[in-house]
């Protein structure tokens, strides 16, 4: 986290401000509370705010939460003013969510506060009291389970991905290439014909004779394999000879033990003859 904060200016050109009349005028709000339908209320937030193409997922994802948003201040009985101040209040928290593709849902929510206090309390020109302690208590409730509860929703639909390319650098070995552009797509036919074509080539370079260090090398290591693989059979031989003694001695002495001299037939040998 501290690596990208370092790199990445999360709240730049993000400063809270009074926010009353900047996006919804008087006239605005007329249509927007005189409005009979919901079709006629997005039509109006789509004029104020430039959402044109109604077939984009993102103008959709907007024109349903400033939606919401004006229904929110509807429901709560808020007048103009403070319609307009909430509408834009929520605009520019969206607006600092998708300021970067880092996460800054703690600086969102941090700004959002102080936009509130901005304006529920009277010290002209630093604040206007727009907001009730009780309205600001119920928009906070709002804004925490509809828009931050759904906050990676909204980053992920509104910013660009962040792709990462890790190279690793080992001494005494050359650094990672970078990767190559993807290859076009070939005729499998096309390539099948000029590897045909290189076969007697590779014909010729496999029946070129040897040169004298290879025949070299190569007669080193017959003569090392060759040693090694007498030397291994020989270390075999001893092993199975001294297993068939170690047998001999234990059968011996079985049959001593039992009163059957070495050598001699066992009595059932002779029965059966």
């Amino acid at each position: 986290k501290q690596w990208y904060q370092r790199r990445v200016p999360i709240t730049a050109g993000m400063d809270p401000k009074i926010c009353v009349w900047c996006d919804l005028t008087s006239e605005h709000l007329d249509v927007i509370f005189s409005a009979s339908t919901n079709e006629n209320l997005l039509g109006v937030i789509a004029d104020v705010c430039k959402l044109e193409s109604s077939s984009d997922a993102r103008s959709q994802i907007l024109l349903e939460y400033y939606f919401h948003t004006i229904q929110f201040a509807k429901s709560k009985g808020m007048n103009y003013a403070q319609t307009s101040s909430l509408f834009t209040i929520m605009k520019l928290v969206h607006s600092m969510c998708a300021s970067t593709s880092y996460n800054n849902n703690k600086e969102t929510f941090a700004f959002f506060k102080q936009l509130l206090v901005k304006h529920s309390l009277q010290r002209p020109p630093y604040s206007v009291g727009i907001f009730s302690v009780e309205q600001v208590q119920a928009i906070t409730d709002y804004a925490l389970t509809t828009y931050f509860r759904h906050f990676d929703m909204y980053k992920y639909a509104f910013t660009p991905k962040v792709r990462v390319d890790i190279s690793f650098h080992y001494d005494g070995i050359p650094e990672t290439p970078e990767p190559l552009p993807q290859a076009e797509q070939v005729d499998v036919t096309e390539v099948q014909a000029p590897l045909e074509e290189k076969e007697p080539e590779e014909e010729i370079l496999a029946a070129e004779p040897e040169s004298e260090d290879i025949k070299a090398l190569r007669e080193l290591i017959q003569v090392a394999m060759g040693s090694e693989l007498k030397q291994l059979q020989i270390r075999l031989e001893k092993i199975i000879n001294d297993q068939d003694a170690k047998l001999s001695r234990q059968v011996e002495a079985l049959e001593e033990s039992i009163g059957i001299k070495p050598g001699s037939k066992s009595p059932g040998s002779k029965k059966r003859k």
